[in-house]
């Protein structure tokens, strides 16, 4: 599967327009980002977003005199693969959690995931992905039935069948996310039971759980709410990301109207996420 390429220059945006604009991509469909000295990089499956670049941009509630300068291509499956291979460092969690391909020679930590993200996101680069991980730090799994919503490249769920859960349940909308999280799974020799499926909220139905990961997206979020509220268990934990910090309360908010409780929040530079009790 090819990946989407858009790269925009980010002349004359500041800090928090470059966040804004990362979280409304997101929103459009986008999965990952990268960023140098003078350009945002976002990619999606080739198909997976609106054809009208220019107008997502114009959509977006930034500077107005900013006269965007963008580029799109196509980037294939083999060069995708050399792109990250190339650029792939470890990612370490509070000297607990490594994140690493198996290219990296270096020792291993209480918990160590090898992955091969190939076209899928969530190695644990962006803000978002290292604050879930955060959080997973501070919860029993142990004996636990745990969901892991967009899973991305199965990293999540990886963690918590390492930390002891008893069944893990891993879903993406992207057919190559689903695959490469089935990859991730036989690769770090995670024992069943663990189920991988391809969909949305539809594939939650008939399951309950104890704890809930969701690193999604604002818009997402927000429409399952309630989804989430009724697949938790009693007393059951949900840990949300994929939020800038400008929009917790409004998460807040949608989070208290369905039930949930706020326990705590992290942040890392605009990025927040949110541990809630049902």
């Amino acid at each position: 599967m090819n990946q989407l390429e858009l790269s925009i220059e980010k002349a004359g945006l500041n800090d928090d327009e470059k966040e804004i604009l990362i979280a409304q991509l997101l929103n459009a469909g986008f999965e990952g980002f990268e960023e140098d000295d003078s350009l945002i990089k976002a990619f999606c499956p080739e198909k997976a977003v609106e054809t009208d670049i220019q107008g997502i941009l114009k959509s977006f509630p930034l500077t107005g005199s900013i006269e965007y300068k963008y580029s799109i291509r196509v980037v294939s499956e083999k060069n995708w693969n050399e792109q990250w291979e190339k650029n792939f460092s470890p990612i370490v969690i509070d000297d607990k959690i490594l994140v690493k391909a198996s290219f990296h020679k270096i020792p291993d930590l209480e918990t160590t995931v090898i992955i091969e993200p190939k076209m899928s996101f969530g190695t644990g680069h962006h803000e978002t992905t290292r604050l879930m991980l955060r959080e997973m730090l501070q919860i029993n799994f142990s004996d636990k039935e745990v969901l892991d919503m967009g899973c991305g490249t199965g990293v999540l769920g990886i963690v918590a069948k390492m930390k002891g859960a008893s069944y893990v349940l891993a879903v993406d909308i992207d057919q190559w996310a689903y695959q490469n999280s089935v990859e991730n799974y036989q690769r770090n020799q995670i024992r069943q039971p663990f189920d991988v499926f391809p969909g949305d909220r539809i594939a939650l139905e008939g399951h309950t759980f104890h704890i809930i990961l969701a690193n999604i997206n604002r818009n997402v979020l927000l429409e399952d709410m309630h989804v989430y509220y009724n697949t938790l268990k009693d007393h059951g934990t949900l840990i949300l990301s994929g939020i800038l910090q400008s929009d917790k309360e409004v998460v807040l908010e949608k989070a208290k109207e369905s039930g949930f409780s706020f326990l705590s929040s992290l942040f890392e530079n605009k990025w927040i996420s949110l541990n809630l009790r049902k």
